[in-house]
Order: structure tokens, then sequence, then C-alpha cells
């Protein structure tokens, strides 16, 4: 009997809704994503990931992944992947910048700053579902379990 693959949680600091419900209806699709947490703006992804502020008395996330913006409202994407990769807590978090800028500059301090990757939004649901099925083959891959 093979063994089930770990299931993947997933936090996605996005502000903008469609590209939220985009990313949502993409990776449903998908059964390797089990939990799906969003966050609009940089403040409440560090509060997801604290059990601090808006998400005081819960119990901090320590998502499998973190898909993050670089221009978010409150509190920029850059900030939060510093504060994430200077922490020894939350450090080992995969974080990939999802982004629409495809400037050398916010790659390149991606990279400086612990980014594990960095990708440009998908301009349709064709395109996530396409990004999706990477993650779901890239979370195969890593757990080496069956299919």
């Amino acid at each position: 009997m093979a063994q089930e693959i770990e299931k993947l949680s997933l936090l996605l600091v996005e502000d903008n809704e469609d590209d939220v419900l985009i990313a949502q209806r993409a990776f449903r699709e998908f059964k390797v994503i089990n939990e799906v947490h969003v966050a609009r703006d940089g403040q409440e992804a560090l509060d997801i990931l604290y059990g601090t502020g808006s998400r005081a008395g819960q119990k901090p996330l320590r998502p499998s992944l973190m898909l993050l913006d670089i221009t978010l409202p409150l509190m920029d994407g850059m900030v939060v992947l510093k504060k994430i990769k200077s922490d020894p807590a939350l450090r080992g978090i995969p974080v990939i910048m999802l982004t629409t800028s495809s400037r050398h500059e916010d790659i390149l301090r991606s990279y400086e700053n612990g980014a594990a990757s960095y990708i440009t939004k998908p301009a349709s649901i064709e395109e996530y579902l396409e990004l999706a099925r990477k993650f779901e083959m890239y979370w195969v891959s890593v757990s080496k379990l069956p299919v």
C-alpha cells in the first residue's frame, strides 16, 4: 500500500482579490494542497505567522510554503521577507515571491533576502492552473513518496 503524500499548507499573501480568487481556484484543483490561508497585507501575514495583532490568541501558523507579493498595503513584501528570514522560528519556511514585477532589482533583492524562488504572477486561470501543477509535481518529487 502506497503512503500518502504529505499535504501542503500554503500562506498566500496577496492584496488583489481577483488574484486571490484565481489562485484559490487553481490550488483547489490539486490534491497536494489542502489548506490555503490568505493574508491581504504584510502586517496580516506576520500576525498569522506569529499569532499576534489581528490574530492574537490564535495558534501561529507554520505553512509548508508561502507565496508573497512584493507590493502590499501596510507592509511591503520585502520587509515581510526580511523579518521571516531573520527569525530562527520562521526562516525555514520556503518563501516564493509571486508578483507582477519583473524588475531585475526586485528579483535580486528577493534572492538576497532569502526567497526560495521568484515567479511573475500568472495572467490567467490557465496559467495559475499550470503553476499549481508545477507545485504539485515539485511537492511529489520532494516528498519522495509514490503517488
